[in-house]
């Protein structure tokens, strides 16, 4: 059999023929659906601009009972694009079609699990209590992803099956292999023995080179151990595309971390990267070592770290130590002392001190000191949050890990962060970022919402009959108000509420069903908890229907309290930025949450490309095709999606016994 791998140019102009396919598909799957539409469709319509970016334009998402789809149009530096997906669930198979993120991760990606590559076609997952299978088939696809728009344009044909078995307990098997122009087959076991020890092998072939690795994961209450070996082929890819460009782990990989008390902290580790130039073959290996400590004594925090990295483009080494106090709750006080020498050009040395005050639980305020290179600059900001409306203007002090150019590579900048909440579901949000050259760069969008609830008159089955069975009741907050667009999970299937607060769930047979109050699914946005709420519901006739209730409490959104250290799931940046689990990990350094002064230590990223081939297109100071230095970062989008090669650190924090946080209603978190 001869596959035919050829590059499908000048799809924006033609559709191809998977195109029609997907739509094909999408038009037939609803039909075939046994759960109908009619227990609620929202409409979110969505729109902006960005400079980060480089997109302009909007879309819209319709999302049924058991469907989502979404369509966009926009443009991508100065070029007419589109996107478009849709996803159902029909005979206990998730149907997807259009465009893609699709994960790519093995068991040995202790480091950096988060591997994807984005695709346009269309997709059929399915799993049970011992088996997953995943198959695609379409095109790769060049594209990007912003919280309010989705672009691509299809690439080269591709065709995948991903399976995964549990053998036993504590043993699982894992096949991963890829169907292109040049091919990928990868192959693996994960032995967990227990929650706190995991090992896993893995090896094939990617993109026709070989490649093996094997992982070792201990977590003890006083140390902590992630290791890995891997080799690879100069030209390793699991899957060939222009991006994003992933870099692989190589060699040696460690990270060590010992808490030998509850208060005091060292981590120490070593990392080695296989990082692709562009979409070809060529590959470039860098080094990092890292060391680092952290410790509480009579209520002072103290931290320091050192960072030592080796590419191509040079050696860069970062320096930075500093302590904190809290002062009755109310008061924080910090000061930090940077140094950065790059491999070319002269060293740079700042000095940091930060005075912050919580005026209110909603109100805070902040000065900044810095000096450096002679000079003293003085810096104001602060926050204000509430319900309706938020803002935070703040001064970041960030560091360029691979700045060669002679320029300092701690640099401050403001950071901006808006949102306000209209009527009816109208949100408006704002967000200032920095690229990999220290520029300032906006994203702005707007939301609404367009609901249509489900009534009882005209619930109904796929096949078009009435169902006299139902499941009936209401959402309401504690005072009584209706909560519009609350999702609730009766068995299998999600309903959602009216503007009124209503539900109606039809049944073909009388039969009791679990509930629970699904909060990852609610069209609106809100941060809520559950008062009260029936754990099983009976479906009757509707004369005899018992008629439930659900109370949820609507929580304030409060500035967390200035003794809480930084959430170590939360990236730095605004709030378009998400979690990135491959960022290296040490102690908690003097950060606050939300609009806060970020003092970031040089640290390096496992998805850094040392080529972007549109960086050019967004910051002009790149060249075409010329080489974004070690360190450049993937932006992972919080609306999700498929991550943007951007640049900007990030750095995750890790703290013992940190508190958790109440859910949002549109994070699913609780």
């Amino acid at each position: 059999m001869k596959l035919c791998c050829a590059n499908l140019k000048g799809s924006a102009r033609r559709p191809p023929r998977i195109v029609v396919a997907a739509f094909a598909l999408a038009v037939c799957l609803p039909a075939l659906a046994q759960t109908a539409s009619a227990q609620g469709q929202a409409i979110k319509f969505q729109g902006g601009t960005s400079t980060l970016f480089g997109g302009h334009g909007g879309s819209v998402e319709i999302r049924g009972a058991n469907y989502t789809g979404r369509i966009g149009l926009g443009l991508l530096n100065g070029k007419l694009r589109y996107g478009f997906s849709y996803s159902t669930s029909w005979r206990n198979i998730l149907w997807s079609s259009g465009d893609q993120s699709i994960p790519f991760s093995l068991p040995t990606d202790i480091f950096n699990g988060s591997y994807y590559f984005l695709g346009r076609g269309v997709s059929a997952s399915w799993k049970d209590s011992r088996n997953s299978l995943f198959v695609y088939g379409g095109a790769t696809s060049k594209g990007f992803s912003t919280p309010f728009l989705n672009l691509a344009d299809a690439q080269s044909k591709t065709a995948l099956i991903f399976y995964q078995r549990k053998l036993t307990p504590s043993l699982r098997f894992f096949s991963r292999n890829v169907l292109a122009a040049r091919q990928t087959s990868l192959q693996s076991l994960e032995w967990a023995p227990s929650d706190r020890m995991k090992m896993a092998l893995s090896g094939g072939i990617g993109n026709n080179q070989p490649y093996w690795a094997g992982s070792l994961s201990l977590d003890k209450k006083w140390i902590e151990v992630e290791a890995s070996y891997s080799r690879a082929g100069d030209a390793f890819r699991r899957i060939r595309v222009e991006a994003p460009l992933s870099s692989e782990t190589d060699r040696e990989n460690i990270h060590v971390t010992l808490k030998p008390l509850r208060n005091l902290q060292f981590t120490a580790s070593r990392q080695n990267y296989l990082a692709p130039l562009q979409s070809g073959v060529a590959s470039e290996r860098a080094t990092v070592n890292s060391y680092s400590a952290w410790t509480i004594l009579r209520g002072f925090q103290f931290h320091g770290s050192f960072f030592d990295s080796t590419a191509g483009l040079g050696r860069a080494r970062g320096l930075t130590v500093g302590g904190r106090r809290n002062w009755f709750n109310r008061v924080e006080t910090s000061a930090d002392y940077m140094r950065s020498a790059p491999s070319r050009g002269p060293t740079f040395h700042s000095i940091v001190g930060t005075l912050r005050e919580r005026i209110t639980p909603r109100i805070s305020i902040s000065q900044v000191v810095t000096f450096s290179n002679g000079q003293t600059n003085v810096s104001f900001g602060g926050s204000f949050l509430s319900n309706r409306f938020s803002v935070g203007v703040e001064y970041q002090t960030i560091f360029l890990p691979f700045q060669t150019t002679g320029l300092p590579q701690f640099k401050q900048v403001i950071a901006v962060n808006l949102r306000l909440r209209l009527w009816s579901g109208m949100e408006i949000n704002g967000a200032t970022d920095v690229t990999p050259l220290g520029k300032i760069r906006y994203t702005a969008y707007a939301t609404g919402f367009a609901y249509r609830g489900a009534s009882a008159e005209r619930g109904s089955a796929a096949s078009g009959a009435i169902y006299d069975y139902v499941v009936r009741g209401h959402v309401m907050e504690e005072g009584g108000q209706p909560v519009r667009g609350a999702a609730l999970k009766i068995d299998d299937d999600i309903v959602l509420t009216d503007s009124q607060g209503s539900f109606v769930l039809r049944r073909k047979k009388p039969k009791e069903s679990e509930l629970s109050v699904a909060f990852g699914q609610f069209v609106l946005p809100g941060n809520y908890q559950v008062v009260s709420a029936p754990k099983m519901v009976n479906a009757a006739r509707e004369e005899t229907a018992e008629l439930y209730e659900v109370v949820l409490k609507r929580l304030k959104n409060v500035a967390p309290s200035i003794s809480e250290m930084a959430n170590p799931d939360r990236m730095l940046n605004s709030a378009t930025n998400a979690q990135n689990n491959s960022v290296l990990k040490f102690p908690p350094l003097p950060l606050t949450p939300y609009f806060s002064i970020n003092l970031i230590p040089l640290a390096m990223a496992p998805q850094m490309p040392l080529t972007s081939p549109g960086a050019h297109l967004r910051h002009a100071e790149a060249p075409d095709n010329s080489r974004i230095p070690v360190g450049s970062y993937y932006l992972y989008p919080a609306a999700g999606g498929a991550p943007i090669d951007l640049g900007s650190v990030k750095v995750r924090h890790t703290q013992p016994d940190s508190q958790r946080r109440s859910g949002r209603a549109d994070s699913g978190k609780r």
